[in-house]
């Protein structure tokens, strides 16, 4: 008979243990994909030309799905043929950037100090697909002069790609457009095309919590249920904990990383299953609420009187027969 207990009470152990380890290892998992993710992959691409090129280095800032921008520093990391100190021009370059809302020209004058700009991108995607959205985003880079017709020549450049996007997984592929000859040889115009998701961190993040989402009216629904069944006691105070799961729903959708709008496929599929799963095991524990209303309250006491009189039997006649046995 004590080995049955002996082997509950390992299997308890082992599943504690088992749970911790888990908990443990999933842990670990999201920090090191969180650690591992958001490198931007490396692109460069050459327009080709004569002379020390002008060197234009983009890196991705920050990310707006909602949006559906993403913030680009230009900057140029070397001057090249085009200034005699590294710090400005000895002439005016106009770099002309593509895929923003509407095109933008950055002016670098003449003996000005050249420093980054920063432009947004327009993205092509749905972050209603939440956390498994995807963006394309295209730009075109092409610095110009201006010659003595006024007109803009292209002059050789490098475009590189590169930097760090925490939460997210941008991969660059430096392309090449049209080709102009110039005075320079002939000029190729680059553009980088962007290739965004979610870092595997931010999913794995937005899946623990829509576990834990789910979990909440599992517990909500057992316990209700089990109430309603008769095999536990009711406790008014458990209104409150239900009312207080189906509260911090909300709070705890608007915390997934990304702030999906309301409406995206993750409230239809989930969140709205929830919130309805919730409110029925609010239903169910306030009609066994009512059910055990002044009638049941009575019949429940005059069964515990009953189980309480038999218990009192039960000892009086053992009572009496260890007696017995004594006097034997």
């Amino acid at each position: 008979m004590t080995s049955r207990p002996r082997a509950r009470s390992r299997a308890r152990s082992i599943g504690v243990i088992g749970g911790v380890l888990a908990i443990a290892l999933l842990y670990v998992v999201v920090i090191v994909l969180y650690a591992a993710g958001g490198r931007i992959e490396h692109a460069e691409a050459s327009s080709g030309g004569e002379g020390v090129p002008l060197e234009l280095t983009l890196t991705p800032v920050d990310i707006d799905g909602a949006a559906s921008t993403m913030s680009v520093r230009i900057n140029p990391t070397d001057l090249g043929s085009y200034s005699s100190d590294d710090f400005s021009m000895d002439e005016a370059v106009h770099v002309l950037v593509t895929g923003t809302n509407g095109a933008r020209t950055i002016e670098y004058g003449a003996d000005e100090v050249v420093g980054a700009e920063t432009v947004a991108l327009t993205l092509d995607g749905f972050i209603e697909q939440w956390p498994f959205d995807r963006y394309t985003a295209e730009t075109l880079i092409a610095p110009m002069r201006v010659d003595a017709d006024g007109q803009g020549v292209p002059i050789p450049y490098v475009l590189t790609a590169d930097g760090r996007v925490p939460g997210w997984n941008v991969v660059a592929e430096a392309v090449s457009t049209v080709s102009v000859v110039t005075e320079d040889g002939t000029i190729t115009l680059l553009g980088v095309q962007f290739t965004i998701t979610r870092a595997a961190s931010t999913v794995a993040f937005g899946l623990v919590l829509l576990t834990l989402m789910v979990i909440a009216p599992v517990l909500v629904l057992t316990a209700a249920i089990t109430v309603y069944r008769g095999r536990r006691k009711i406790e008014v105070t458990m209104l409150g904990w239900i009312g207080a799961m189906l509260f911090a729903t909300i709070p705890l959708r608007n915390f997934f990383p990304g702030s999906p709008p309301i409406g995206s496929w993750v409230d239809y599929l989930i969140v709205l299953w929830v919130i309805a799963a919730l409110i029925a095991g609010l239903v169910i524990f306030v009609f066994a609420w009512l059910r055990n209303g002044p009638d049941g309250v009575a019949a429940a006491q005059s069964a515990g009187d009953a189980d309480a009189q038999a218990d009192a039997s039960d000892a009086d006649a053992g009572s009496d027969g260890g007696g017995a046995g004594g006097g034997e």
